[in-house]
């Protein structure tokens, strides 16, 4: 949900010293209270004599399980809590502080000092949030927070990982899995008197089944995952089942020569590559020539025109938080439009000096779907296939070249050789070239979008990742360049 700072604030605070005892006084959530958001915000605008000043607090609490080898290696529940104050004084450069006190002392002595440290700062004139003109600001609704996910930080997932992992175990492979729900609170508020708070849950499970060593059968992994802002829709019986298929398909893999080949790709490998792309519509980059898009004009088509990708605070699979960390307000955004470049994000300065009135943040949560044709499914692609490759996921995705939007990255979790509209066997996992500008100019089919989860890596990024909803597609002259041993 969003407030208005108008709606009043206490006029001092009065909290526990830490965030996890003021949890424990809020049994159904884990995150501190909107109220206590609020009263660290108000005592901390109170204590400043800056001529400008904001303050950010991020709550964030996870509950995580991971299973590897078939044993529960780590459970884990935690938050984590960061107060950032700045303050500026007249043309010098503003100073910035961050912290994790929530008590009246700490805060007043951390922007004290924040205040000395920008008092000694050397002179500089550009636009801060705080020092920008004041435009009206409206937020739209929030719709992102589910209780039932902020409750199942620790009881639901002992019931749902042996859900999860039966399935698997059943058919006799190995197994490892990760269960994750997430909980977040944020608030920005500064003296020019705006203030903007939302909350937002999410939950993801995954599993990969593999067959046993000593079974005298070599076998590539099959995985199969579900991600929701809401944790009662996540079907766990399901996900491990669909593990459980594509492992049994994926024993004795056979080694294809690379090279370029139609590919079916599935869901879990469009949106690893699709989440590689939002930052390349932020105007700052793309206008200094250095993403794909830069050159491009605004309506100039530079993918197939079945193509539309837009990001949304109400999708009801892939919405977010409707403000950036500075306070402002995000909206609904049309990034490609029937293949066409429809927009940029620029951010808040960015804007105010092009003449931009929206301001909008690069996306991080994309929707990837089909407009006009015919949707295709999994099914039918592989049907209508005389040969192609069908990818079920990628991983370890890298950009090669930012101008290109050129990326490479590894099958995994179940790679196959379908001939004469069935899958024939399993395949060695490829390593691949690729651009997806190259690939949406290449479709054969598109299916229907549905919300993908990726999977938990502690080298590739945070946890959770933006919801990305994306439609498995069929492309043709597909890059694989190289035999790679994913697992």
């Amino acid at each position: 949900m969003t407030t208005s700072w108008m709606d009043g604030a206490p006029a001092s605070i009065v909290v526990a010293a830490s965030p996890a005892s003021t949890a424990e006084s809020l049994p159904t959530s884990p995150l501190l209270s909107e109220d206590t958001m609020r009263a660290i915000a108000h005592e901390a605008l109170a204590a400043s004599s800056a001529d400008t000043m904001s303050v950010r607090v991020h709550h964030i609490a996870t509950g995580t399980t991971r299973v590897i080898g078939n044993h529960v290696r780590l459970t884990n529940s935690g938050d984590t809590l960061t107060i950032e104050v700045t303050t500026r004084f007249g043309t010098r450069n503003e100073a910035r502080i961050a912290f994790n006190q929530i008590d009246t002392a700490s805060i007043r002595a951390a922007v004290a000092h924040c205040e000395r440290l920008a008092h000694e700062a050397g002179g500089d004139a550009v636009l801060t949030p705080s020092s920008m003109p004041i435009r009206p600001r409206k937020f739209g609704r929030s719709t992102v927070w589910c209780e039932d996910t902020a409750t199942a930080m620790i009881e639901a997932r002992q019931v749902i990982v042996p859900a999860l992992l039966q399935p698997v175990r059943d058919a006799k492979f190995n197994v490892s899995a990760f269960v994750g729900t997430y909980a977040h609170i944020q608030m920005y508020a500064d003296k020019q008197g705006l203030f903007s708070m939302g909350r937002e849950t999410d939950a993801e499970l995954t599993v990969t089944g593999w067959a046993p060593r000593e079974a005298g059968v070599i076998g590539s992994p099959g995985w199969a995952g579900q991600a929701a802002r809401d944790w009662k829709t996540l079907d766990p019986t399901t996900v491990g089942a669909e593990a459980a298929r594509l492992a049994a398909l994926a024993r004795n893999p056979v080694v294809l020569e690379p090279g370029r080949r139609l590919a079916i790709l599935g869901r879990p490998a469009v949106a690893q590559m699709v989440r590689a792309i939002g930052g390349n519509f932020n105007a700052i980059p793309t206008h200094l020539g250095q993403t794909p898009l830069s050159g491009i004009k605004i309506g100039q088509k530079i993918v197939d025109e079945r193509i539309n990708l837009s990001s949304d605070p109400n999708d009801t699979e892939g919405g977010y938080l409707p403000m950036s960390d500075n306070g402002y307000p995000l909206t609904a955004m049309t990034w490609l439009r029937e293949g066409r470049l429809a927009n940029l994000a620029y951010d808040p300065y960015y804007a105010a000096q092009s003449s931009i009135p929206i301001s909008n943040d690069p996306p991080k949560a994309l929707r990837l779907q089909a407009v006009g044709g015919t949707i295709t499914s999994v099914d039918e692609m592989i049907a209508n296939a005389v040969e192609a490759i069908y990818v079920n996921r990628v991983t370890d995705i890298e950009i090669l070249d930012g101008r290109s939007g050129l990326m490479t990255g590894v099958t995994q979790g179940g790679c196959f050789l379908v001939h004469h509209g069935k899958i024939d066997k399993a395949v060695k996992d490829f390593r691949f070239a690729e651009s997806l500008y190259f690939i949406l100019n290449r479709l054969v089919a598109i299916g229907s979008a549905e919300r993908t989860a990726f999977g938990y890596s502690p080298w590739h990024g945070e946890w959770p990742v933006a919801p990305t909803i994306v439609p498995p597609l069929m492309v043709r002259d597909f890059n694989f360049v190289a035999l790679a041993d994913a697992v």
